[in-house]
């Protein structure tokens, strides 16, 4: 299973601040520390302890961005090129065509509506709070254990926003509302990823995968893995 990033833990970004890595923790911190949270809330304090204490250091943070550029170099490392790194395999396609994270997942966190318009707030700007904080994208992939075994390959479309070319994002021309966005003053189209499941991945594995470079800087794409029968 993948190590949770701290980052995310704390729900803010690889650039913050030293004195905002404190504040998201001292946030944390009364929501979650046993004494208010309870017995269950435990395991949840220790892991924002371990992030704060981490991120907190200098140098150990140092160090810790440094592991954390390696493993998002190998993740957006092409498949094939993993597969010669492996003994030559090189792990097929689990779907024909890529799933749309909108439409082709039954399980997925947050919802369809809060998604959308959070990933369009990373193009537009409009409605952006600065409290917002980094949240998971959570998807539920069920595998054969046949496909768990050998290994495969996910492709999956996230939708991302252009300016539109024929308005040039005023969602006007002229006296009327732009034909080609809606009024929008963007236009949707899709960005495929190909997120590589390891073979012999496990049942409940999370792989993670870093979608900032697509634009969209306030998710973390999560696969959780179920293995069907």
């Amino acid at each position: 299973m993948a190590k949770s990033d701290y980052y995310i833990i704390l729900g803010v970004s690889r650039s913050e601040s030293s004195a905002g890595i404190h504040e998201a923790f001292r946030k944390l911190a009364k929501k979650y520390h046993p004494d208010l949270g309870g017995p269950e809330a435990t395991e949840t304090f220790q892991e924002i302890s371990q992030a704060y204490e981490i991120l907190s250091d200098p140098e150990q943070r140092r160090t810790y961005d440094q592991t954390l550029r390696q493993r998002d170099s190998l993740l957006r490392a092409e498949p094939l090129e993993q597969a010669r790194h492996q003994g030559g395999y090189q792990p097929e396609p689990l779907v024909p065509r890529p799933m749309s994270i909108l439409h082709d997942f039954q399980t997925i966190r947050p919802s369809f509506d809060a998604l959308f318009d959070r990933i369009l707030r990373n193009f537009n700007r409009i409605g952006v709070t600065k409290g917002e904080r980094i949240e998971d994208l959570n998807i539920e992939v069920i595998l054969t254990p046949m496909e768990a075994a050998r290994g495969v390959v996910a492709p999956i479309d996230l939708p991302v926003f252009r300016t539109c070319w024929s308005c040039h994002g005023t969602g006007r021309e002229w006296l009327f509302s732009c034909m080609t966005c809606g009024g929008h003053g963007m236009i949707e189209e899709n960005e495929t990823i190909s997120m590589r499941i390891p073979p012999m991945v496990h049942d409940r594995s999370v792989i993670e995968w870093p979608i900032q470079g697509l634009g969209i800087h306030n998710f973390y794409l999560r696969l959780h893995i179920r293995i069907a029968g």
